[in-house]
């Protein structure tokens, strides 16, 4: 949705609203990635059985720089002045793939029953 108001702006009620999607993807990328040890956090990031997973994840260039920019853009508390991932570096990223991929992870801790081929 974000991408695709991207491409024809031009109302202020438009602008936003894609500021406010910008803003709720930042932020819920983020919290995929949490650490946080004394928050209550739901997080990819805490469940052990996943973490080869999501480190693979973490390193890809997009879901870094909206991790390490995400207080900067939200809050405006970062310690560090870094700019921000704008919604056109987002919409040229891979990012909606990550979170299709991401969205395929098993949560519960078993593993996925595979379907059986039966050729």
């Amino acid at each position: 949705m974000l991408c695709k108001m991207q491409k024809d702006i031009n109302e202020s009620e438009e602008l936003t609203i894609h500021r406010a999607l910008w803003t709720a993807l930042i932020i819920e990328v983020g919290r995929l990635f949490d650490t946080y040890s004394k928050k209550d956090v739901v997080s990819f990031k805490k469940l052990p059985y996943l973490k080869k997973q999501i480190d693979n994840y973490h390193s890809v260039d997009i879901i870094r720089d909206i991790i390490e920019t995400r207080n900067t853009f939200t809050g405006h508390f970062s310690k560090e002045g870094k700019n921000i991932i704008s919604a056109p570096e987002i919409c040229r990223s891979d990012l909606s793939k990550i979170l299709k991929g991401m969205s395929k992870l098993s949560v519960s801790g078993k593993k996925q029953h595979q379907p059986r081929n039966k050729d």
